[in-house]
């Protein structure tokens, strides 16, 4: 009956979403582990210094492979710059050169940006490596962490798992 609510709530057909195609950079073909990448901070994280009572705050840098989802994490010391490029250097020393690196707009991910594009970096090894290899940065639009929805669920699952392994302990930065 068509004036009947129940039947028509019943007969009622639910809201079909139209997904948003995935971006090519996620289904091309593999070209190993970590050669295209998202990065994202998480934290803060409350760490004792010594036998002291005195709690400084670390982030954890999160790397993720965008084509296997395998994580790399990095403890950066505060959210500056130059901390990002030190956690992103040693992401390079382990896990070799990327390609292509997205990020959202953090100012430590610009200026990071800005300083591996003008080859700022003290160490001429490094400054070798980043002049053959050119590091595509892509940065997800303002306000709008959905963008990043790759590593941001990663991010969740990491904090999960570390606040089930160190429920309320005490951690130093080693």
């Amino acid at each position: 009956n068509r004036e009947c609510m129940k039947c028509r709530r019943a007969r009622a057909e639910t809201f079909k979403y139209k997904r948003a195609p995935i971006p090519i950079y996620r289904v091309q073909e593999p070209l190993g582990a970590f050669v295209k990448v998202g990065v994202d901070y998480a934290g803060p994280f409350r760490t004792i210094q010594g036998r002291g009572i005195i709690r400084k705050k670390r982030y954890i840098c999160l790397f993720t492979c965008l084509l296997t989802r395998a994580i790399h994490l990095e403890l950066a010391m505060d959210l500056e710059t130059d901390s990002f490029l030190r956690c992103f250097q040693r992401f390079i020393s382990r896990r070799g050169m990327p390609q292509l690196v997205i990020s959202d707009n953090g100012t430590n991910f610009v200026g990071a940006s800005n300083e591996i594009e003008e080859i700022h970096v003290n160490n001429q090894t490094v400054k070798l490596e980043l002049s053959k290899n050119k590091i595509e940065w892509r940065f997800n639009p303002p306000a709008s962490p959905h963008f990043g929805g790759i590593y941001e669920s990663l991010i969740k699952s990491m904090k999960n798992a570390l606040y089930k392994i160190l429920p309320g302990a005490d951690v130093t930065d080693e």
